[in-house]
């Protein structure tokens, strides 16, 4: 199906849990956190194997296996705020959502996916794998180069991420039930992002708090209070503008053409 067809309903779907049930969005968005969580945690302890044998090498193995969180996010229906970026912005336009509405919804999801990423960071910290994080691993490095980033750097970046995040959801939604058409929507675009260092606020959230719990704020160069929120609120300011101004808003005003060319 078309995503003219295809998004008022997950709109819909959003904005009525919201309205009417808020815990179980806030259940849902804590769920995405987890999930993010956990697979970026493999990819990372992948990333750092391959790094022993192939310098150099270990992000590709991060962005195969990074790629494979949003696929399960879609398919349980956890909520993400950056794709909830997108959604808000189209309905805002297509009239299927107040703009203030939409925003207090993706704020309010972003909270709970903060939560979910906090608590399974933390978990996942305490684990024989957590607890044996090289303080001059993959991680640390990766670490240590987002927190240098200028804003202006990281704002560009943060847009150009959820562009590539919105075009694999609008893929999978178009995709209806057909879920290996799914994962094919997302596997050829996500690797994209996290290969080339783009930032993902909610993925930022989880690569933070897995560094502050297993490695120590103390051993990575740049991590103090100041800078790791300069990082998350500048990301998440730029992930709006890329996946809900750009993406969301692009398509959303194609879409209102009076001709059969919808998308």
């Amino acid at each position: 199906m078309s995503f003219y067809e295809a998004a008022p309903r997950a709109i819909l779907n959003k904005t009525e849990l919201f309205a009417k049930e808020p815990a179980r969005i806030a259940i849902r968005a804590i769920m995405a956190g987890v999930y993010l969580g956990i697979m970026t945690a493999f990819a990372l302890a992948t990333a750092e194997l391959l790094e022993g044998y192939a310098p150099g090498w270990g992000r590709y193995a991060f962005a195969a296996i990074f790629a494979s969180t949003l696929y399960i996010i879609i398919v349980l229906q956890g909520e993400l705020a950056t794709g909830n970026m997108m959604f808000m912005t189209y309905g805002a336009i297509h009239k299927k959502v107040s703009p203030w509405t939409g925003f207090l919804l993706v704020l309010y999801v972003t909270i709970f996916n903060f939560i979910g990423a906090i608590v399974i960071s933390w978990l996942i910290s305490r684990t024989t794998m957590g607890q044996a994080v090289d303080v001059d691993g993959f991680l640390h490095t990766l670490l240590v180069a987002k927190l240098a980033k200028p804003s202006s750097t990281l704002f560009v970046e943060a847009i150009l991420a959820n562009m590539v995040v919105n075009i694999a959801f609008m893929l999978s939604t178009q995709a209806g039930q057909d879920y290996s058409a799914k994962l094919w929507g997302v596997i050829i675009v996500i690797p994209s992002f996290a290969t080339m260092s783009y930032e993902h606020s909610i993925a930022n959230f989880i690569l933070t708090a897995l560094g502050g719990f297993s490695i120590g704020p103390e051993h990575i160069e740049g991590f103090t209070n100041w800078n790791v929120i300069r990082n998350w609120v500048i990301v998440w300011l730029g992930n709006f503008v890329g996946g809900g101004f750009i993406m969301g808003g692009i398509y959303g005003w194609l879409n209102r053409t009076k001709t059969s060319y919808k998308d």
